[in-house]
Order: C-alpha cells, then structure tokens, then sequence
C-alpha cells in the first residue's frame, strides 16, 4: 500500500511542479495540493508501523517540502514581478536628466519685452 502511495504522490508533486509555469492562480491551487498531500504523509506517518515505512514516508515528505518551496519561491518571483510592473519607480517616473542638470535649466524664454538685466548663460 505504500508503494502505491508514493507513486501517487510522485506523480503528483511532478506534475504540480509542471504545473508551476502557469499562472498565480494555477501556483496557488498547486501548493494548496502539496499542503494537503504533507498534511497526510505526516498523519500516514503517525501511524506506520515499520522503519521501513517510516524512512519511504520521510522520503516522500522531504520531496513534497522541496516542492512546495520551488513553488512557493516561483509565486513570490511572480508577485514581486507584477507589484515591480504596476508601481512606476521614482526613475521612470521622472525623465532622465544629465550630471549637474535642475529642471529650470531652459525653463525661460527671453523675447523682446522681457526687461534688461544681467543673465547668465552656462555652456
């Protein structure tokens, strides 16, 4: 019965794994499944009987923890991706300025009626 199991639950940490690329939503649902799957190999573990038994379970608990914490990474890479995309950081906000350059630099515009007086001009 363990054997059959632990391919079952092989299967499944593959494929939640496949799985991973997807969507937010998609990561979400697949490590739900792998919480649920560790929630019951620690109760299956309880209740072994044989060393045997308890070291496949331990086995199969510490790939399933290895799994859940790819897929817990990839979901934070994704939400820390899509805040970085909706929040504009101060750099894009403003437009590139040069060394030593002030945004009244060229603000001016002197015409003929503008009055006589010292002006100086930085090249």
């Amino acid at each position: 019965m363990v054997t059959a199991i632990s391919s079952i639950s092989a299967t499944t940490s593959t494929t939640a794994l496949d799985q991973a690329g997807a969507t937010g939503a998609s990561l979400k649902s697949s490590i739900a499944k792998l919480e649920s799957q560790i929630t019951s190999k620690e109760e299956e573990l309880a209740s072994a009987e044989t060393d045997d038994q308890k070291s496949e379970i331990n086995d199969e608990l510490t790939d399933l923890r290895a799994s859940l914490a790819k897929l817990e990474v990839q979901q934070a890479q994704a939400e820390a991706a899509e805040n970085a995309a909706k929040t504009p950081t101060a750099e894009q906000a403003k437009p590139a300025l040069l060394s030593g350059e002030s945004d009244k630099i060229g603000s001016t515009n002197y015409d003929e009626e503008t009055p006589f007086g010292e002006r100086y001009a930085y090249v």
